[in-house]
């Protein structure tokens, strides 16, 4: 299915990659579950989610489904085919997964193992059938409230429509919710570490079938 069927939104260029991965570190310095885990320290927290967003980008880069906005460049959505999950855990640790304990705050490291076995064994308990995982979605601090979020996952959910497969993602904060429902997501999961620890949703969607 052709991607101009969403104006504005290209498939990321490998030379982009360098400001993808500058654009998801901005667009999740806030978030929960970050700051959860990473430093309180903002600098040394950003080099971490930076060194995330590189990790992540690298992993997804072979099944080029990372879109993003033209000219400007707003944000990023990263997407797993139905081919890539369940991921390649080896082909990670190559990658340099196995420094994530040490990018953690300490104390928080046995919650880190903790949070990334329950959250795979949601996803495969939830999601047996074929299936496109939104890896990460990120907007640029001062573009986000712009619908651009929107437009960025709309040509997977429409290639995900026209195949007639489901979609799946995890999020951590209630506007996340809120946005993920307005495109047909439904809440599958919600999960906490602990009383301390911010709450995460598993969510899913069906395919729209003859709704475009």
């Amino acid at each position: 299915m052709s991607i101009d069927l969403v104006q504005d939104v290209v498939k990321v260029e490998r030379s982009q990659l360098p400001a993808i991965v500058e654009v998801l570190t901005q667009a999740f310095n806030q978030d929960p579950i970050m700051q959860y885990f990473y430093s309180p320290q903002e600098a040394t927290r950003l080099n971490q989610l930076r060194w995330l967003s590189q990790l992540i980008v690298e992993y997804c880069r072979p099944y080029e489904q990372m879109y993003t906005t033209v000219h400007e460049l707003k944000g990023s959505a990263i997407w797993l085919p139905p081919a890539g999950f369940p991921m390649d855990l080896l082909r990670l640790i190559r990658l340099g997964f196995y420094q994530f304990p040490f990018k953690v705050q300490w104390p928080r490291i046995g919650d880190f193992l903790k949070i990334f076995n329950q959250m795979e064994h949601y996803h495969l308990e939830d999601m047996p059938e074929p299936h496109w995982y939104l890896f990460m979605l990120g907007v640029a601090p001062a573009y986000q409230g712009q619908g651009i979020g929107s437009d960025l996952i709309k040509p997977v959910l429409l290639q995900a429509d026209r195949e007639g497969l489901p979609c799946y993602l995890e999020t951590s904060t209630d506007r996340g919710v809120k946005f993920y429902q307005k495109h047909g997501f439904t809440i599958l999961r919600t999960d906490q570490l602990s009383a301390a620890a911010p709450t995460y949703w598993t969510m899913k969607r069906a395919p729209q079938i003859g709704l475009h």
